[in-house]
């Protein structure tokens, strides 16, 4: 099922993770923080959403291919980077069935693993477009905050949620699962990749003038994790 917020939603989100708190002040600049120079690197960004990793990774000199479930997300991107980002639909749980070995320097996915309920076919994948020594950067939920929405109070489970989010300044149905720490860095080892980094993110500074709620709330609890690994 494809959450509404990023189809029936797909303009209101694309403009309001622009500068909000949890995207734009918190899992951006925790996200950026792991990459390398991108100057003329070759980049997949899975999961793209309305394209604002995309773009960004153009301006610091990437050549970028996006990829996302959402039709609407896609037509998005397209509408804002044209030509300059090759984009196209494609359900992260199958893996990328349609790109080649060893093409690209970096993978990311911001905020997207989190919808699949077996990510183990992606992780492969990611490894297996990577060059030798390419970089995976993800981000997630935390297990730390999701554990609480189990059901049935196994914190080693993984879990469908259903949940309510107000991204979009109105309550929206999301789905989503949730799952341990280890069901999380396991699937990257056995995909062939070793971890770098791990990080569970730090607010941007402004968003103690901005929303000085969330910043004190992310200052000292985690939201999400972030993790970097590398393909051997």
């Amino acid at each position: 099922m494809l959450n509404p917020m990023y189809s029936d939603h797909a303009d209101d989100y694309a403009a309001a993770i622009r500068n909000n708190s949890y995207n734009a002040h918190y899992e951006r600049p925790s996200l950026l923080a792991l990459l390398p120079d991108l100057k003329e690197k070759a980049v997949i960004d899975l999961g793209c959403g309305p394209g604002v990793y995309a773009e960004y990774l153009l301006s610091q000199g990437a050549r970028v291919t996006a990829v996302d479930r959402s039709p609407e997300m896609v037509a998005l991107v397209k509408q804002n980077l044209g030509e300059a980002v090759a984009c196209y639909e494609q359900d992260l749980v199958l893996g990328l069935p349609q790109e080649a070995d060893g093409v690209y320097n970096l993978a990311i996915c911001p905020l997207a693993i989190h919808y699949l309920e077996d990510f183990t076919p992606l992780f492969r994948d990611v490894r297996r477009v990577l060059k030798p020594g390419g970089l995976f950067v993800f981000s997630t939920h935390h297990p730390f905050v999701d554990y609480p929405f189990s059901p049935s109070g196994n914190y080693f489970l993984t879990e469908k949620i259903v949940d309510e989010w107000d991204t979009v300044g109105r309550p929206v149905k999301v789905e989503f699962y949730r799952r341990p720490l280890s069901a999380i860095i396991q699937p990257v080892l056995e995909a062939g990749m070793m971890l770098v980094a791990l990080s569970e993110g730090k607010p941007d500074p402004q968003m103690e003038q901005t929303d000085p709620d969330s910043f004190r709330k992310l200052s000292t609890e985690p939201g999400f994790l972030f993790v970097k690994c590398q393909a051997m």
